[in-house]
């Protein structure tokens, strides 16, 4: 029997009581059956363990208490299984004939506004590395259809981060595949397929370590809990790749990469963490506080910002939050603007409504560009992605795709672009051989 590491996840249907719907696992990734329990589950849990499967409770604390009696546990302290996970999707996503008015659905940047789990996945494997993270999103409720494209992407964009999502399925596809219907079983191969492509891959792409000049100090936590879960979220929304420094760690930690810091936390930093930080920006960082930070050191560049007090220090900038309660979306975009685009780990062209995640080996002669789209792409949306740097071979990974596949590179502007096909949904770009 496989162990925790291993389990990938289905939540099972607690309205498929029948045993002999277990028959839709031949075939697919799923060992672990996630089941909120009811006493008319127990002939199929009672299948599913003679079959192997691992058998987790899940639901509410009467639910998980009858569980217990007929020998189910819920997940062990080996999984991690975070409690604001979000459905992956454009925000008040709706659709006419399968297709979005991307339009009506914006934020305050006049792109669509999207949910995403990849910031949560991030923090969960920072503050416990050695735990498998497991997402129990749904999909939405009726009257909202979801489409097969709407699985593809909550798996794409919880893989991608290296997570596990414990696959939900809705009513309607949960009645067809019940059913045995064509459509419903064809949607459930993709899902499956689409589940078990990030498995082989995911010991690999773990260990790669994430890009960014951009570092996020917090802890996380209580009363700054709200604002640094926001600002690690919009950043990622603003394609500005980042990295994430616990504060009781940062003290100690190598800055090394790094351009700029955000240190925005309620209450002073600690003295040896005001020293570094001062040091850091004293090299020639970006530091930006909270107002919080007193006694600002440097001089002022008569800068007029709205929002901090932009001050020379050393080779560097300090900037000083002139509020006690700053807005994450403006911290993001602030950092973003100050730091400039030079030191971009990718650019990314005709692409609209996405997510991406860049990392690399610790020698930086590999790298992997993934890409999560959120809006409906057609065949001849053909993108392009820029890279600092030369490389030897790059390959794409489509969902669900038994193997990699060239990609054109081009030298250009002191990288490289790379010229991909329409991403419907996902793209993994492996880089390798990097030269210089």
């Amino acid at each position: 029997m496989p162990t925790p590491a291993n389990w990938i996840p289905l939540r099972w249907p607690s309205a498929w009581v029948d045993p002999a719907l277990l028959g839709l696992l031949e075939g697919t990734p799923f060992n672990c059956l996630a089941m909120e329990w009811s006493a008319a589950l127990a002939p199929v849990a009672a299948k599913a363990r003679a079959a192997g499967f691992s058998l987790v409770a899940i639901g509410n604390e009467a639910a998980r208490s009858a569980a217990a009696g007929a020998g189910l546990a819920p997940p062990p302290d080996s999984v991690l299984v975070p409690a604001d996970s979000v459905w992956p999707g454009i925000v008040g996503q709706a659709s006419f004939n399968g297709q979005t008015n991307v339009a009506e659905l914006s934020g305050p940047t006049a792109d669509p506004w999207i949910d995403s789990n990849g910031w949560l996945l991030r923090l969960a494997n920072v503050r416990s590395p050695q735990k498998t993270v497991w997402l129990m999103f749904a999909p939405p409720a009726a009257p909202r259809v979801v489409l097969l494209d709407a699985y593809l992407r909550a798996i794409a964009d919880t893989g991608a981060w290296g997570g596990r999502w414990v696959v939900a399925l809705d009513s309607d596809l949960q009645g067809g595949l019940a059913r045995g219907d064509t459509k419903a079983m064809e949607s459930w191969k993709a899902i499956a397929a689409a589940v078990a492509f990030f498995e082989p891959r995911r010991a690999a792409w773990s260990a790669l370590e994430p890009l960014g000049v951009a570092g996020v100090i917090s802890d996380f936590a209580g009363p700054n809990e709200t604002t640094s879960h926001e600002i690690l979220n919009l950043m990622g929304r603003r394609s500005l790749a980042y990295r994430i420094l616990e504060k009781s760690a940062a003290a100690t930690a190598s800055l090394d990469g790094f351009k700029a810091l955000i240190c925005v936390d309620e209450g002073a930093p600690s003295p040896p963490l005001r020293r570094k930080l001062l040091a850091f920006a004293n090299q020639g960082g970006l530091l930006l506080v909270g107002a919080a930070w007193n006694r600002p050191e440097g001089q002022p560049t008569g800068t007029d910002h709205p929002r901090v007090d932009v001050r020379r220090l050393g080779k560097g900038r300090l900037a000083v939050s002139k509020t006690d309660s700053p807005d994450p979306f403006m911290i993001a975009r602030d950092v973003h603007m100050l730091l400039g685009r030079q030191y971009d780990v990718a650019r990314f062209f005709n692409l609209s409504a996405f997510l991406s995640h860049c990392t690399a080996s610790p020698d930086r002669t590999r790298e992997l560009v993934q890409i999560v789209s959120f809006a409906i792409r057609f065949p001849n949306d053909l993108a392009t992605a820029w890279v600092p740097g030369k490389y030897a071979s790059a390959r794409l990974w489509s969902l669900g795709a038994a193997d990699s596949s060239p990609v054109e590179m081009v030298p250009e502007n002191g990288g490289t672009s790379l010229l991909l096909p329409a991403v419907p949904v996902y793209a993994g770009i492996e880089l390798s051989g990097k030269k210089g």
